[in-house]
């Protein structure tokens, strides 16, 4: 790990240098970026909170053989239950309103990753392709609602009302993230002990590594695929209530940075493993706000900040194939 580390470094050092910057110093801003300082810890949870929900769902329909890359549109689904039950179950205590706002990103998520895996199920489709498909179906279905049933009276540009304060995440004690980081490391525990100690996650993992056997072993396959579509959709849609009680209080958009996305390159660099899956994430969490941070101290162009974090990551991808190429070769 450590020769591909460097390698990406030595690739990534010679942009930075072409570029009119010092190496050493963009590095060391990456790193001060983001986690440099209690604040600076805080906006690092706060990128990772969405990424790791997102890569908790996905962890539980790969493993399962169900290759949804919908993640993305299943968060933003998530955000719809999230402002519609924050919205409009008023009157509720915090924690109540909190916990049935969560529920409401759950179902909504759940069902738009329950329809790739039942499509692929009952009639054979392509669950890349399906859904790949249902992402822009959501985020259309989002541009829609900001601008006409959802829409704030108030507002200026297409998003809709904000939520009650009821309905926001608690703010950790000294630092800005919210406590969406405490329910995903939470889950990260039960999607851990799922897999590893539990009947379903057996199931689970023999379907993933050979669906037919698993079949003739008595396991019902077409059952526990579309179950893992159910609880990762929801998982991924617990993403977009982290961003709709924890960030923005209301729906919009732009309420995801392409988190749904970077989870499927986080969950592949974990290896499918909840706890690596955690440090990956927090890890990029940290990349993404140190890049922010430096793109505005050093001023250094954001198109090669996001080139030196994608090198970084990527590296990181191809971990294992360099590593059997270098040992073939010494």
């Amino acid at each position: 790990m450590i020769i591909v580390f460097a390698l990406a470094l030595g690739v990534t050092s010679i942009l930075i240098y072409i570029s009119g910057f010092s190496p050493p110093e963009v590095y060391w801003g990456l790193l001060d970026g983001g986690f440099g300082s209690l604040l600076r810890i805080g906006l690092t949870l706060n990128t990772t909170t969405p990424i790791l929900f997102a890569g908790l769902g996905l962890i539980l329909m790969f493993r399962c053989g169900v290759w949804n890359i919908g993640a993305e549109g299943q968060l933003y689904m998530g955000a719809v239950g999230a402002v519609i039950a924050g919205l409009f179950l008023t009157g509720i205590p915090g924690p109540l309103h909190l916990l049935l706002i969560a529920i409401a990103s759950f179902v909504f998520g759940g069902i738009w990753g329950a329809i790739p895996a039942i499509l692929k199920v009952k009639f054979k489709t392509n669950e890349i392709i399906t859904s790949l498909m249902t992402v822009f179906i959501a985020w259309w279905f989002i541009v829609y609602a900001v601008r006409f049933p959802l829409h704030s009276p108030t507002a200026f540009i297409p998003v809709s009302e904000k939520i009650p304060f009821t309905a926001r995440l608690p703010i950790l004690p000294g630092s800005p993230a919210h406590a969406g980081i405490l329910i995903a490391l939470g889950l990260a525990v039960i999607v851990w002990f799922s897999l590893q100690r539990s009947t379903f996650g057996y199931r689970i993992k023999a379907i993933g590594i050979n669906p037919d056997t698993a079949l003739y072993g008595g396991i019902p396959v077409g059952k526990i695929m579309i179950t893992s579509g159910i609880l990762g959709g929801g998982l991924a849609g617990l993403a977009g209530m982290a961003q709709v009680s924890g960030i923005h209080y209301l729906l919009a958009d732009y309420l995801s940075a392409n988190y749904g996305w970077l989870a499927i390159l986080v969950v592949f660099i974990g290896r499918l493993e909840p706890f690596r899956t955690v440090l990956v994430a927090i890890l990029l969490g940290g990349l993404l706000s140190g890049s922010h941070s430096v793109q505005m101290s050093l001023g250094i162009d954001v198109t090669v900040v996001h080139v030196l974090v994608a090198l970084i990551m990527l590296s990181l991808v191809l971990e294992p194939v360099i590593e059997k190429r270098l040992e073939r070769l010494f």
